[in-house]
């Protein structure tokens, strides 16, 4: 996981627990991955750039995952970085793209499961499920059901 936390452009992440951490990762068993500290400055603005063209998506459908105004992405495209909040919820959807790459093995077929409504998931495309954390466990839920051939 920290490969993808270098593709994401996160600068200076230090393993180890502390008061602001972001669990990074899951195994196949749905078990926590390392934790690595937020610190200010530490998320460039430009890795949301990053995950957009991963997915082959608009930007601003994944700053309203991550709860980002568009006013507010001016402000931080502005100052560069974003704010300890706003790089946990994307790390958690830069997590949940890690797992549906593994899964799926290519950008494009990640990138199109993640964008296609899903029955078990209530006929909504993952994607838009990634604005909170239990719309993220219930992905990440169905890319291990995925994974193990456990899907209709």
């Amino acid at each position: 996981m920290r490969a993808y936390l270098s593709t994401l452009g996160i600068v200076g992440a230090k393993p180890g627990p502390k008061r602001r951490a972001a669990s990074i990762g899951a195994d196949r068993r749905g078990a926590g991955g390392e934790l690595v500290e937020l610190r200010p400055g530490m998320v460039p603005f430009r890795s949301i750039a990053r995950i957009a063209q991963t997915l082959h998506i608009d930007e601003s459908r994944l700053l309203q995952a991550i709860g980002m105004s568009g006013r507010t992405a001016i402000r931080r495209r502005k100052e560069g970085y974003l704010k300890l909040d706003e790089a946990d919820r994307l790390l958690r959807v830069a997590r949940v793209v890690e797992e549906a790459l593994r899964v799926f093995g290519s950008e494009d077929k990640a990138s199109r499961w993640l964008k296609t409504p899903h029955p078990m998931l209530g006929d909504t495309a993952p994607v838009d499920l990634l604005d909170s954390d239990a719309g993220a466990r219930s992905v990440s839920d169905e890319l291990v059901r995925v994974d193990y051939g456990d899907f209709a």
